[in-house]
C-alpha cells in the first residue's frame, strides 16, 4: 500500500506543476472528478456535527427530513459515517437558500 500512496503522491505533483505551469490539458469535467475522489472523506456523526456546525439533535433532524444522507456502514467499524462531500453538497444547498 505504501508503493501505491507513493505513486499516487507522485502523479498529484506532476499534475499540479502542469496546472502551475498552465500546461495541464486536463478537461473541467476531468478536475472536477479528481476533486470529487479527493474529497470523498469519510466522517463520524461528531466530525460531521462540528463540520456543519449543528448539533447532534439538528443533524438527526436533517437526516430525518432527508436534508443530509443516511449514514453508511463501513468494514471494520462499529459506527455510522458520512461522506465529506455529500455534506459540502448541504452546505451549499444552505448558502444558497440563506
Amino acid at each position: 500500500m505504501f508503493a501505491l500512496s507513493k505513486t499516487i503522491a507522485k502523479l498529484l505533483r506532476e499534475l499540479a506543476n502542469k496546472i502551475d505551469a498552465g500546461t495541464s490539458e486536463i478537461s473541467e469535467e476531468q478536475a472536477m472528478h479528481i476533486v470529487s475522489m479527493l474529497t470523498h472523506i469519510p466522517m463520524s456523526k461528531e466530525e460531521a456535527c462540528i463540520y456543519l456546525n449543528v448539533s447532534r439533535s439538528k443533524f438527526d433532524s436533517l437526516v430525518s427530513a432527508n436534508e443530509l444522507p443516511k449514514g453508511r456502514k463501513r468494514v471494520g467499524f462499529k459506527e455510522l459515517c458520512w461522506w465529506k462531500d455529500e455534506l459540502d453538497e448541504y452546505k451549499k444547498y444552505e448558502k444558497m437558500n440563506k
